[in-house]
């Protein structure tokens, strides 16, 4: 696994709002094989493990903080608009 790289407070902050509303969300992450993986699922819990913070979608996976590109509209830290261009 990669070095976990912490992720900004104001993301995480945002992505506890999308918490706490317990409603379906687009996300879009990395896996650990570099697959671009695009899904839609409540955020179940943040937690950690290992040294790295996760998201618990109701899916059953596990997405680590870091790994993340974009939930619903926010891009995560890293990630500008221009990024998305041919994301439809």
């Amino acid at each position: 696994m990669n070095m976990y790289k912490p992720v900004d407070t104001t993301y995480l902050a945002q992505i506890n709002v999308f918490a706490r509303a317990k409603k379906a969300v687009r996300i879009q992450y990395f896996t650990d094989i570099n697959e671009f993986i695009t899904t839609v699922a409540i955020i179940k819990n943040l937690f950690e493990k290992d040294g790295a913070t996760f998201i618990e979608l109701s899916s059953g996976e596990e997405v680590r903080l870091d790994k993340i590109v974009r939930i619903e509209d926010k891009p995560a830290p890293g990630y500008d608009t221009g990024y998305f261009a041919c994301d439809i």
